[in-house]
């Protein structure tokens, strides 16, 4: 027998924040391939035009320059459209991309925009010493891609900071100047917008930190309110049904001892109230426990209160002395190998199943069915006629069998009470044999419920 699977939500239902995530995940891709294109076209437009510069226009009548200067320059427009392309992955090797661009620029007569455009993913995703190395190679080729433009035989940026029709000899005493500014320009948007972008991501990063440390805070005074009441929880149980408790125990036993030789059966009902009292006792040890320091109760694998699969004897022999009786049939394979946490569990929905019967069905004769083992873990039924007309011996809270569908589905199992057509009310349960943790395991055990 397998765990059930938990329940699936309505097909119908609606799923508003899944849909949005996905529409916003989605909307990002699109506007990173967008800027991407961008970048990339920008690129190989940028990486052309030096080419025509040194080229030379027939129309005109303007030559072109050395065939060394053009040939370089060829080579240069090649390669750089090759770093425009490599800008696609400008933000996964930004050091790289960035690197290979500027060492075009520094060596052949090119532009530097694809290396300034990898320069902003440098600037925004990367820290450390090696981004201002790299930001300094880039304005060294800003500042080359100035020298080779004042060589150029048209479309010269250089030549026009001259001023117009300005020979070589005037173009040559505008360089000390017009390098600088150049560099200064070239270099100016481009390390803004990265160190913009950089800005706005450590802002995001402090901002999730703080909320982070706001949620912990929370968390740890919700967890103090908690542990304040739990607290007082326990001196509440202590101070009132502890004390309770120890002199029902007390008159119980005093009561035993002086009908033992007068009066046996009263004697024995003594008895089994005394014992009933003492165990009560100790599960409340337990309790008060866990509430006051659950991290201390299961460090210290607190036994008080704990029962297991070898307890269920005592269980049975108590309810064969009550009126009606029980027929039990038990058969566990390997009971000393399941986790205390489903034994501790079994016994209590038996127990509750049993003060159920004797409350609501006095007198009736209670069916008990327990069987497992490893794998195939515990069926428990536990069923009793219900004939219409008694009167219950107590009235209870109305939460037995809430607490006992509690106990099954926190381990992973399953609790049904029903009432078939033949009047027979019953208790049909299932856990999953887990096996029990190794005695040197670190890890901290979920407290056993109450």
């Amino acid at each position: 027998m397998t765990t059930p699977p938990p329940p699936l939500p309505p097909s119908g239902a609606p799923q508003p924040n899944r849909v949005r995530a996905g529409a916003g995940t989605r909307g990002r891709a699109f506007l990173r391939g967008l800027v991407t294109t961008v970048w990339v076209t920008l690129g190989i437009f940028f990486s052309i035009i030096p080419l025509g510069q040194h080229l030379g226009d027939a129309d005109r009548g303007i030559p072109p320059a050395s065939p060394g200067i053009a040939v370089a320059a060829g080579v240069g427009a090649l390669l750089m459209v090759g770093a425009s392309i490599l800008l696609v992955w400008r933000t996964r090797w930004p050091y790289l991309v960035t690197a290979i661009a500027a060492a075009i620029a520094i060596l052949l007569p090119t532009t530097p925009i694809p290396a300034l455009i990898a320069l902003v993913s440098v600037l925004h995703r990367r820290r450390g010493p090696w981004v201002w190395i790299l930001t300094g190679a880039v304005a060294l080729a800003c500042g080359v891609a100035t020298r080779w433009d004042s060589q150029a035989v048209s479309n010269s940026l250089v030549s026009g900071f001259a001023g117009r029709g300005a020979g070589p000899e005037a173009v040559l005493a505008s360089l000390p100047w017009a390098v600088p500014l150049s560099v200064f320009l070239l270099m100016l948007p481009f390390a803004s917008t990265g160190l913009i972008l950089r800005a706005r991501s450590e802002r995001d990063v402090a901002l999730v930190e703080v909320e982070d440390t706001r949620q912990s805070a929370a968390t740890l005074s919700d967890e103090v309110t908690r542990q304040r009441e739990r607290q007082e929880v326990a001196r509440e149980i202590h101070d009132t049904l502890a004390s309770r408790l120890s002199t029902l125990s007390l008159h119980a036993g005093a009561l035993e001892v002086n009908a033992r030789e007068s009066d046996t059966a009263l004697a024995g009902a003594a008895s089994v109230v005394r014992e009933s009292a003492q165990r009560s006792l100790d599960d409340l040890r337990y309790v008060v426990d866990v509430l006051r320091d659950p991290a201390q109760a299961r460090g210290a694998r607190i036994t008080s209160g704990r029962t297991s699969l070898a307890d269920l004897p005592d269980l049975i022999e108590a309810a064969e002395a009550l009126p009606g009786g029980i027929v039990s049939n038990v058969f566990l394979s390997d009971a000393a190998g399941c986790d205390p946490r489903v034994a501790h569990a079994c016994y209590r929905i038996v127990q509750e199943a049993l003060a159920n019967a004797r409350r609501h069905a006095p007198g009736q004769t209670v069916s008990l069915s327990l069987r497992g083992g490893p794998g195939a873990g515990l069926t428990l039924t536990l069923t009793n006629p219900a004939p219409e007309g008694l009167t219950p011996t107590s009235v209870g809270g109305g939460h037995g069998v809430t607490g006992m569908t509690e106990r099954a589905q926190l381990l992973g199992g399953t609790l049904t009470a029903r009432t078939d057509d033949n009047g027979v009310y019953g208790i049909y349960a299932w856990l999953p044999w887990i096996p029990p943790e190794p005695a040197a395991h670190d890890a901290p055990a979920a407290p056993f419920p109450a």
